[in-house]
Protein backbone atom coordinates (compact mmCIF):
# COMPACT_ATOMS: atom_id res chain seq x y z
CA UNK A 1 0.00 0.00 0.00
CA UNK A 2 1.20 3.64 -0.70
CA UNK A 3 -0.50 6.46 0.37
CA UNK A 4 0.00 10.15 -0.93
CA UNK A 5 -0.39 12.62 2.48
CA UNK A 6 -0.70 15.60 1.42
CA UNK A 7 0.51 18.24 4.13
CA UNK A 8 -1.99 21.62 4.40
CA UNK A 9 -1.83 21.84 7.83
CA UNK A 10 -0.03 24.80 8.08
CA UNK A 11 -0.64 28.59 9.03
CA UNK A 12 0.97 30.23 5.66
CA UNK A 13 2.68 32.42 7.85
CA UNK A 14 5.41 33.87 5.11
CA UNK A 15 2.34 34.64 2.79
CA UNK A 16 0.03 37.96 3.97
CA UNK A 17 -3.13 36.04 3.55
CA UNK A 18 -7.00 36.75 4.13
CA UNK A 19 -7.73 32.96 3.48
CA UNK A 20 -6.21 29.39 3.83
CA UNK A 21 -2.77 28.74 1.58
CA UNK A 22 -3.97 25.56 0.15
CA UNK A 23 -7.26 27.26 -1.15
CA UNK A 24 -5.36 30.39 -3.03
CA UNK A 25 -6.13 30.58 -6.74
CA UNK A 26 -4.00 29.18 -9.44
CA UNK A 27 -4.91 29.00 -12.83
CA UNK A 28 -8.43 29.22 -11.83
CA UNK A 29 -8.84 26.25 -9.31
CA UNK A 30 -7.28 26.04 -5.68
CA UNK A 31 -3.64 25.24 -5.40
CA UNK A 32 -4.46 21.98 -2.98
CA UNK A 33 -6.54 21.10 -5.93
CA UNK A 34 -3.83 20.55 -8.64
CA UNK A 35 -1.63 18.62 -5.98
CA UNK A 36 -4.80 15.96 -5.45
CA UNK A 37 -5.36 15.68 -9.53
CA UNK A 38 -2.01 15.20 -9.49
CA UNK A 39 -1.48 12.72 -7.16
CA UNK A 40 -4.91 11.35 -8.75
CA UNK A 41 -3.29 11.09 -11.78
CA UNK A 42 -0.57 8.62 -10.45
CA UNK A 43 -0.55 5.51 -11.44
CA UNK A 44 1.77 4.35 -8.26
CA UNK A 45 -0.14 5.50 -5.57
CA UNK A 46 -3.29 3.50 -4.24
CA UNK A 47 -4.61 5.79 -1.64
CA UNK A 48 -4.87 9.75 -1.26
CA UNK A 49 -5.12 11.64 3.00
CA UNK A 50 -5.44 15.30 3.11
CA UNK A 51 -3.53 16.44 6.28
CA UNK A 52 -5.36 19.33 7.70
CA UNK A 53 -5.75 20.81 11.01
CA UNK A 54 -7.37 23.59 13.22
CA UNK A 55 -5.88 26.52 10.94
CA UNK A 56 -6.67 24.77 7.83
CA UNK A 57 -10.76 24.06 8.35
CA UNK A 58 -11.95 25.65 5.02
CA UNK A 59 -9.54 23.06 3.24
CA UNK A 60 -10.72 20.29 5.31
CA UNK A 61 -13.82 20.57 4.17
CA UNK A 62 -13.06 21.49 0.64
CA UNK A 63 -11.29 18.01 0.09
CA UNK A 64 -13.96 16.46 1.42
CA UNK A 65 -16.46 18.21 -0.84
CA UNK A 66 -14.28 16.79 -3.93
CA UNK A 67 -14.12 13.10 -1.87
CA UNK A 68 -10.51 13.47 -0.75
CA UNK A 69 -10.15 11.26 2.69
CA UNK A 70 -8.94 14.08 5.68
CA UNK A 71 -6.79 13.54 8.69
CA UNK A 72 -6.81 16.55 11.44
CA UNK A 73 -3.29 17.11 12.86
CA UNK A 74 -2.46 19.70 15.53
CA UNK A 75 -0.74 22.15 13.22
CA UNK A 76 2.37 22.17 14.89
CA UNK A 77 4.32 21.65 11.91
CA UNK A 78 5.11 20.00 8.84
CA UNK A 79 7.52 17.57 10.96
CA UNK A 80 5.13 17.64 13.88
CA UNK A 81 2.13 16.19 12.22
CA UNK A 82 3.61 13.75 10.03
CA UNK A 83 5.08 11.97 13.55
CA UNK A 84 1.22 12.78 14.59
CA UNK A 85 -0.43 11.29 11.44
CA UNK A 86 2.17 8.39 11.61
CA UNK A 87 1.54 7.74 15.32
CA UNK A 88 -2.35 7.54 15.54
CA UNK A 89 -2.60 5.94 11.99
CA UNK A 90 0.14 3.16 12.77
CA UNK A 91 0.07 2.95 16.30
CA UNK A 92 1.65 -0.98 15.49
CA UNK A 93 4.51 0.72 13.12
CA UNK A 94 3.55 -0.78 10.24
CA UNK A 95 5.60 -1.20 7.37
CA UNK A 96 3.53 1.52 4.29
CA UNK A 97 4.91 3.64 2.36
CA UNK A 98 3.84 6.65 2.93
CA UNK A 99 4.58 9.78 0.49
CA UNK A 100 4.37 12.96 1.47
CA UNK A 101 3.49 16.37 -0.75
CA UNK A 102 2.97 20.02 0.88
CA UNK A 103 0.22 21.35 -0.29
CA UNK A 104 2.04 24.50 -2.31
CA UNK A 105 3.50 22.58 -5.31
CA UNK A 106 0.67 23.04 -7.79
CA UNK A 107 3.06 21.93 -10.97
CA UNK A 108 3.34 18.43 -9.32
CA UNK A 109 2.21 15.85 -11.98
CA UNK A 110 1.38 12.22 -11.70
CA UNK A 111 4.30 11.56 -14.13
CA UNK A 112 6.69 12.97 -11.54
CA UNK A 113 5.03 11.63 -8.46
CA UNK A 114 5.24 7.79 -10.11
CA UNK A 115 9.42 8.63 -10.90
CA UNK A 116 10.04 9.50 -7.85
CA UNK A 117 8.38 6.78 -6.25
CA UNK A 118 10.06 3.80 -9.07
CA UNK A 119 13.60 5.32 -8.07
CA UNK A 120 12.81 4.86 -4.40
CA UNK A 121 11.43 1.23 -4.78
CA UNK A 122 14.59 0.71 -6.43
CA UNK A 123 16.77 2.03 -4.22
CA UNK A 124 15.92 -0.20 -1.09
CA UNK A 125 16.49 2.58 1.43
CA UNK A 126 13.38 3.11 3.86
CA UNK A 127 13.24 7.26 3.38
CA UNK A 128 13.94 9.38 0.08
CA UNK A 129 14.15 13.07 0.10
CA UNK A 130 13.17 14.55 -3.41
CA UNK A 131 16.34 17.54 -3.59
CA UNK A 132 16.37 20.38 -6.62
CA UNK A 133 19.67 21.53 -7.79
CA UNK A 134 20.34 25.19 -6.24
CA UNK A 135 20.79 26.72 -10.21
CA UNK A 136 17.29 26.07 -10.91
CA UNK A 137 15.66 28.48 -8.53
CA UNK A 138 18.28 30.99 -9.57
CA UNK A 139 17.54 30.26 -13.19
CA UNK A 140 13.96 31.01 -12.33
CA UNK A 141 14.16 33.64 -9.98
CA UNK A 142 12.72 31.44 -6.78
CA UNK A 143 13.89 31.79 -3.76
CA UNK A 144 14.65 28.54 -1.26
CA UNK A 145 13.30 28.40 2.32
CA UNK A 146 16.44 26.08 3.35
CA UNK A 147 19.67 25.41 1.02
CA UNK A 148 21.56 22.50 1.99
CA UNK A 149 25.02 22.77 0.13
CA UNK A 150 23.94 23.00 -3.44
CA UNK A 151 20.71 21.74 -3.14
CA UNK A 152 17.16 22.50 -1.99
CA UNK A 153 14.70 19.69 -0.55
CA UNK A 154 11.69 19.86 -2.75
CA UNK A 155 8.31 19.25 -0.44
CA UNK A 156 8.10 15.74 -1.82
CA UNK A 157 9.41 12.88 0.48
CA UNK A 158 8.88 9.32 1.14
CA UNK A 159 9.04 7.23 4.32
CA UNK A 160 7.61 3.96 5.81
CA UNK A 161 4.90 4.56 8.25
CA UNK A 162 7.18 4.11 11.40
CA UNK A 163 8.45 7.19 13.87
CA UNK A 164 11.84 5.42 14.64
CA UNK A 165 14.64 7.11 12.27
CA UNK A 166 14.74 5.68 8.82
CA UNK A 167 18.02 5.64 6.45
CA UNK A 168 17.62 7.80 3.50
CA UNK A 169 18.48 8.14 0.28
CA UNK A 170 18.67 11.76 -1.59
CA UNK A 171 16.90 12.00 -5.23
CA UNK A 172 18.29 15.07 -6.94
CA UNK A 173 15.50 16.05 -9.43
CA UNK A 174 16.32 19.14 -11.92
CA UNK A 175 12.62 20.06 -12.13
CA UNK A 176 10.74 23.61 -11.57
CA UNK A 177 7.90 21.42 -10.60
CA UNK A 178 9.41 20.42 -7.66
CA UNK A 179 10.64 23.99 -6.80
CA UNK A 180 7.87 26.31 -6.95
CA UNK A 181 6.50 25.94 -3.20
CA UNK A 182 4.45 29.13 -3.13
CA UNK A 183 5.71 30.65 -0.26
CA UNK A 184 5.05 34.83 -1.40
CA UNK A 185 3.58 36.65 -3.79
CA UNK A 186 6.40 36.34 -6.08
CA UNK A 187 6.55 32.94 -6.27
CA UNK A 188 2.81 33.10 -7.81
CA UNK A 189 4.20 36.10 -10.15
CA UNK A 190 6.53 33.48 -11.45
CA UNK A 191 4.39 30.50 -11.64
CA UNK A 192 1.76 32.45 -13.39
CA UNK A 193 4.86 33.22 -16.22
CA UNK A 194 5.39 29.69 -16.15
CA UNK A 195 2.00 28.54 -16.55
CA UNK A 196 1.53 31.32 -19.79
CA UNK A 197 4.90 30.14 -21.29
CA UNK A 198 3.54 26.48 -21.32
CA UNK A 199 0.32 27.02 -22.98
CA UNK A 200 1.53 29.50 -25.68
Amino acid sequence: MITALIMAGGKGSRMILEGEKPLIKIAGKPMIQHVIEAARNSSKLDRIIVATSPNTPKTSKFAQKIGVDVFETPGDGYIEDLAFFISKRYPEDENEVIVTITSDLPLIDGETIDEVIIDYELCGKPAMCVAVPLEIFRENGLKPSIIMGDMVPSGLNILRSTNKQQDEEVLIMGKVELALNINSCSDIIILEELLRQTHK
